[in-house]
This record gives structure tokens, C-alpha cells and sequence, in this order.
């Protein structure tokens, strides 16, 4: 029986570059076993280590290499090279990812060991099963399901709508959506979800919270909870760095 609940912190939740005063794409997800980074965008380390130390990382996991989900990776690797002095921190990363990492760090191996994770992996990292489902993206992109005991998350990553949501199963306690733009761009074909697609998603797999993240700098938050309110009918949030979650 797990005691204290797993709870997800916001580290970063801006689309492809940073707002103002804000940071990219990152999470922390802990429970009693386990402290997993997920994405590394830029900017999200600072926040990282407002709650925990580098050295108390269990893993990272990386779902895609667009710099927005990663670039922060190289940071750490300087961090542990030469000032932290930790072991080697365990990565879970699209093979994408890892040969751009390989081009920033040199020496990998000196601060990560590096697991290749593609659609239908799973891993156990801690007290927490994560597994990867790939989504509808320009490049190798993997979403992720977290169950610790009987509670659950979804993470989209990022994905266009022609990604089934349903090969991670149903009955999530919370599903962390992007939500780059409104529907008024659906039309354009970008391979990114809107406010209304993202809350599509959530009530397909019967989500009792929803969050919309990765939504473009500059975009209207309370239209996109608007949008959103409209399909579905449980909780919603639009994120914002620093916020708590319990799953």
C-alpha cells in the first residue's frame, strides 16, 4: 500500500520555445520509489532543483528529439562531469534522441547509461512501470503511461490526432495533454493536438483530471480551458510551472 500519493511537479510547460520568464517542456514525476525527470526541455533543470538535488534522480526519461524536450540534457551532463560527481544516471530515450545526445556529450557513458525505448516498451524504474506508446509525430515520439500501485498518468508527449490514445489503456487518474493551439488551426494538418483534441483524448481514456501543457507562447489560456470544458466534463488545468499534481 503506498502511503503518500505519486504527485507530478510542472518544471516547464511552454510549445517549442519558452515564454516569457518560462521554461520548455519537463516534469517531475515522484513517488515513495522513485524520482523520474520527464523531458528535459530547456530551462526545466533550474526548477528541478528547486525540489530535489541531481543526485537524488532515479532516471530520466526523454520522449522525442525536438530540442524543446531535451536540450537540457547536455547541462546535466556537465553538471555530473564535473560538479555533482553522482553515478551514472539511468536515460530512457528514443534512439533519436540518443544519437543527438552522443554528438553533445562526448563521453556518454561518464554520466548516463542509456536505454533505448520505442513503441511497446516497459520499463520498472523504481516503484514506478512506465510504458511507451508511439504517437503521430514528425519524428520518433513516445508517449508514456505511469502506474504506481493502483494510481495512473498519461503524458501525450507530442503527437497529431491520428494517435490512438487507447493502446495505454483506459481509467487514468490524470492525463497530461499538449494543447498547442485552438481549434481554429485543426485544419492546417499540424501534427500537434488542439485544446478540443487534447480533451478528446481525456475522455476517451475516462481521465478524471485533465492538464493541457505545451500550449505556443502567446496562446489564450482561458480559451484553450474554454475549448476544452466543452468535450469534457471532468477536471481541467492548464499548467503552469510550479504546480503540483497527485496521480
Amino acid at each position: 500500500m503506498i502511503v503518500n500519493p505519486p504527485k507530478i511537479t510542472v518544471l516547464g510547460c511552454s510549445g517549442s520555445y519558452a515564454k516569457k520568464g518560462g521554461a520548455c517542456t519537463g516534469f517531475l514525476v515522484q513517488s515513495p520509489g522513485a524520482n523520474v525527470w520527464l523531458d528535459a526541455g530547456p530551462g526545466t533543470l533550474g526548477n528541478l532543483q528547486k525540489h530535489i538535488e541531481i543526485s537524488d534522480l532515479t532516471a530520466i526519461v526523454l520522449t522525442h528529439e525536438h530540442a524543446d524536450h531535451w536540450l537540457e540534457l547536455p547541462v546535466v551532463y556537465n553538471a555530473i562531469r564535473h560538479y555533482v560527481m553522482c553515478g551514472q544516471i539511468p536515460v530512457y530515450g528514443t534512439q533519436g534522441t540518443m544519437k543527438l545526445a552522443k554528438q553533445m556529450c562526448p563521453v556518454l557513458e561518464e554520466a548516463f547509461n542509456w536505454n533505448v525505448i520505442k513503441d511497446g516498451s516497459r520499463e520498472v524504474i523504481g516503484d514506478q512501470s512506465w510504458r511507451w506508446s508511439q504517437t503521430d509525430h514528425y519524428v520518433e515520439t513516445v508517449a508514456s503511461r505511469v502506474e504506481v500501485g493502483e494510481s495512473s498518468f498519461v503524458f501525450t508527449a507530442d503527437t497529431g490526432p491520428n494517435w490512438d490514445v487507447n493502446t495505454l489503456g483506459e481509467s487514468v487518474s490524470l492525463a497530461i495533454s499538449e494543447s498547442t493551439f485552438l481549434a481554429c488551426k485543426e485544419d492546417e494538418g499540424i501534427l500537434h493536438l488542439s485544446a478540443r483534441q487534447a480533451a478528446e483524448l481525456a475522455k476517451k481514456i475516462k481521465a478524471d483530471h485533465l492538464v493541457l501543457s505545451h500550449l505556443a507562447p502567446g496562446e489564450d489560456r482561458v480559451q484553450h480551458e474554454n475549448q476544452a470544458s466543452e468535450v469534457f466534463d471532468g477536471r481541467i488545468t492548464v499548467a503552469t510551472a510550479g504546480d503540483q499534481y497527485s496521480f
